[in-house]
């Protein structure tokens, strides 16, 4: 009966452990943030007609928040083929994007979230008007 209760236990803590999202996208700081603190360690934005990669070059705090359109040190930024480290993503008016966040360099399945910008390119989810 014990071992039965711990297997049910178990189960329900690795459905609550991989439930929801580590990241969400916050519009009033206009970033992509980790809830629990941990660094982003690869980040795909996709949308506007661009792909702009962000990979992590050391793991601080300071890494787990990625503004939009300002500087964003401690990551390595990749649109097409160079690298830069001083790289700014400026959101586009009336653009849909799509953010892809990988545990790891070689994760297979990234968390997804979409959001979408408004005239004035601010930030709005699927559902607003």
């Amino acid at each position: 009966m014990k071992r039965t209760g711990l297997f049910i236990l178990s189960i329900v803590l690795l459905f609550a452990a991989c439930s929801g999202s580590n990241i969400y996208v916050d519009k009033a700081k206009k970033a992509i943030i980790s809830r629990n603190g941990n660094p982003l360690q690869k980040v795909v934005v996709d949308g506007g007609g661009t792909e702009v990669t962000f990979m992590v070059s050391d793991n601080t705090k300071d890494n787990s928040v990625i503004y939009f359109n300002r500087h964003n040190p401690g990551f390595m930024v990749s649109e097409g083929f160079g690298l830069n480290k001083d790289y700014v993503l400026k959101l586009k008016p009336h653009t849909r994007y799509t953010v892809s966040c990988y545990a790891a360099d070689k994760d297979q399945s990234p968390i997804m979230i979409n959001f979408r910008t408004d005239y004035n390119a601010n930030i709005m989810d699927d559902g607003d008007n």
